[in-house]
């Protein structure tokens, strides 16, 4: 027997979580089932160990696993026979063990869901949840293939903002360094030669001397004191307060926090419509979503529109008043008018993907201006500080 945690909602559509003993999934869902309650998502307890799997099994990984097992499924290919191939051809010997347990799980059970189901720290909530509702309703090739564009797309746009960033950092990177250079390794230097020649010092010089002076004399206390921040702020972040606030800074911080709201909103409508799409109910699929959308302030969001409507009200009115925008809300509650919430979603979607772009160029093209300012200005300031007592010693000297 087998310890497995579950999260189901009850006849009244309230969340309840709890623990129960079976043998196998399938059986665990029948103990769940059995005191009156729908499972949303039911895991195997696992020990824990000194690594994760997860954290060296990337994205992309799972994206080409999925796609090959897609096309292989779709070509009439037997499941066991699909996983020997994958196996066999998987680089990352971490995901090849998994994908191999999985295979040997999937020839006891019978079930692909229940046997990635054993894996929730590796696959995300509601890719289980979508390659269930697939299996169910015998349209699993197509779940799949939804799956792949999905990820995809989500691996693009995380990509794509990635790559627009490392110019500005690049920038930021090399002008620190030119700076560092100028002012702890020739700027002393050129000092010395200015003292010798019995030049007096500017005050921007003895002012930039002093700056440097200092950190050159307490370099250590400053390495210290900002590993202490580091480990401060990384500690605070595992605690629930603190994944919650820091997430709320992310979307309210100035010029990067419009991006990172309209990223995780359109990683939420695009993993709805998903799920939808595939048969879930409204309840469940929200709570896979918390599971999956990775800011903790938006968590928070979904938790109240679960209550909300609990208490009898619609997708579009339990949004109102939290942090989605009038026409995302607009749009849900016209694909509930129609019967087709996942494609309003899909179209909200669409627009986020084409709106972080827009905004990612126009904010590179702010940010780069004001990196070379700054730092250029910072740069000049030291170079400033340094030839100008240099250029009056000669001076003196004619």
């Amino acid at each position: 027997m087998a310890e497995y945690t579950y999260k189901a909602v009850d006849p009244k559509n309230k969340e309840v979580k709890g623990v129960c003993q079976a043998r196998n999934l399938e059986e665990a869902e029948g103990v769940i089932r059995q005191k009156g309650l729908y499972p949303v998502q039911v895991t195997k307890k696992v020990a824990k160990k000194g690594f994760s799997l997860a954290r060296k099994i990337q994205k992309r990984d799972i994206l080409s696993f999925t796609l090959q097992l897609q096309l292989m499924l779709s070509a009439g290919l037997p499941i066991l026979k699909a996983f020997s191939h994958i196996v066999a051809q998987e680089r990352n010997p971490k995901f090849r063990e998994v994908i191999a347990d999985i295979s040997k799980k999937i020839e006891a059970t019978g079930s692909l869901g229940e046997s990635i189901a054993s894996y929730p720290q590796v696959f995300p909530p509601f890719y289980i949840g979508a390659i269930r509702a697939g299996e169910s309703s015998g349209h699993l090739t197509d779940i799949m293939q939804e799956l792949v564009v999905s990820i995809e797309r989500q691996e693009e746009l995380e990509s794509s903002l990635k790559q627009a960033m490392m110019y500005p950092i690049l920038i930021m990177v090399v002008m620190s360094g030119v700076a560092g250079f100028y002012a702890f390794y020739l700027m002393p230097k050129m000092m010395e030669l200015v003292k010798e020649l019995g030049a007096p010092l500017p005050l921007i010089t003895r002012v930039v001397m002093a700056g440097t002076g200092l950190v050159r004399g307490s370099w250590l206390i400053f390495i210290l004191f900002f590993i202490g921040i580091v480990i401060g702020i990384f500690i605070y972040s595992r605690t629930e307060a603190g994944k919650y606030n820091m997430s709320f800074v992310k979307i309210k911080f100035p010029l990067f926090g419009p991006l990172v709201q309209k990223t995780v909103l359109s990683k939420f409508c695009h993993y709805l419509a998903l799920l939808l799409k595939t048969g879930f109910g409204l309840l469940p699929s929200l709570d896979l979503l918390k599971g999956t959308i990775g800011n903790h302030s938006i968590v928070r969001s979904v938790e109240i529109m679960q209550e909300r409507i609990t208490k009898g009200e619609s997708l579009s009115e339990s949004m109102k008043g939290l942090p989605f925008p009038p026409f995302m809300v607009s749009m849900v509650a016209l694909g509930e008018e129609n019967g087709m919430v996942d494609k309003q979603l899909l179209k909200v979607n669409e627009y986020f993907e084409k709106d972080i772009e827009r905004l990612t160029k126009r904010i590179l093209t702010l940010l780069e201006p004001l990196i070379l300012i700054g730092f250029g200005g910072f740069a000049a300031l030291i170079l400033l500080s340094a030839f100008m007592p240099l250029y009056q010693s000669f001076g003196t000297l004619k």
